[in-house]
Formats: C-alpha cells, sequence, structure tokens
C-alpha cells in the first residue's frame, strides 16, 4: 500500500514538475502566464517558481520516503509503525521546501541572493534538495530556535 501511495504520488509530482516543458505556451510570453498541458490551467508565470518549488520538495520528501521503504524492507526492519511517516513525509517535506525558498527569496537567510529562485528550474532544484533534507532543517532550525529562545520548562 505504501509503495502504491508513493510511487502515485511521484508519478503524478514528476508529470507536474515536467509540464512547463511539455505546455505549448511560451513562459518568457508577454501575458505572464502559460497555460498547463495536463488540465489547461492557467498558471501565473510569477507563480510557477513557487509552484516548482513545492512540487518538487514533494518530489524530494517522496523520493527520501521510498528510500527508507525500501531500506527498512531489505534489511527485514520494516514496521507497519511507520506507515504513517510515509505518508506524512512527502507532505511535510513540500511544506518545508516552500516556506525555507520563501526565507531565502526574502533575505532573512543571507547565503542565498534572493534571484536565485526567480528561475522555475532553479526554484525546482532547490525544492527537491530541500524536500530531501527537510528533517536536517527542521532540526536545525529547531536547534537555532533553541539558541536563541531558549527552551520550555527547562529551569537551571
Amino acid at each position: 500500500m505504501e509503495l502504491i501511495y508513493l510511487s502515485a504520488i511521484l508519478i503524478a509530482c514528476l508529470l507536474v514538475v515536467i509540464d512547463p516543458a511539455l505546455s505549448k505556451s511560451d513562459l518568457g510570453a508577454q501575458t505572464g502566464s502559460y497555460i498547463s498541458y495536463f488540465g489547461g490551467l492557467e498558471i501565473r508565470s510569477t507563480a510557477l517558481k513557487w509552484v516548482s518549488l513545492g512540487v518538487s520538495g514533494l518530489v524530494g520528501g517522496t523520493v527520501f520516503s521510498l528510500k527508507w521503504l525500501y531500506h527498512s524492507v531489505a534489511k527485514g526492519v520494516w514496521s507497519r509503525d511507520r506507515v504513517l511517516w510515509r505518508f506524512v513525509v512527502p507532505l511535510n517535506s513540500a511544506t518545508v521546501a516552500l516556506f525555507t525558498g520563501f526565507l531565502f527569496a526574502s533575505g532573512a537567510v543571507p547565503f542565498l541572493k534572493d534571484e536565485s529562485l526567480d528561475s522555475p528550474l532553479m526554484a525546482a532544484s532547490f525544492g527537491f534538495i530541500f524536500g530531501y533534507f527537510s528533517d536536517n532543517i527542521l532540526a536545525a532550525l529547531q536547534n537555532f530556535a533553541q539558541k536563541i529562545f531558549g527552551t520550555l520548562g527547562r529551569e537551571e
């Protein structure tokens, strides 16, 4: 069941990511939007980088979850207790990728320029990386928050 779910997400997201390449619309057209090949949706080119970032984050999280699924099956440690984890990781990864992109684009994280995400292709690339490593990003954010704000319930 998990394999079917994760494979379906992966295939659907890959179709969404390659959609601009299949579209008959020119991304640089003067209308500022393009018509999606799948479903005929009109997407503003300014929103395309964020869609690319979020969907690619979903792909990254799905690939990460698939990797752990086949590793746990191969090692004989597969557990039904991890079903919820495998269902949630792709969604969590998409959210982390999108909001990490917002952090970079806003200039709040200084080691990337906000122009780095202007291209849908570059946004998709960063989205995959942010999604695949979303657990690491969340751990880093938690460490940062603990250093800045402290922890609750601990009095020393």
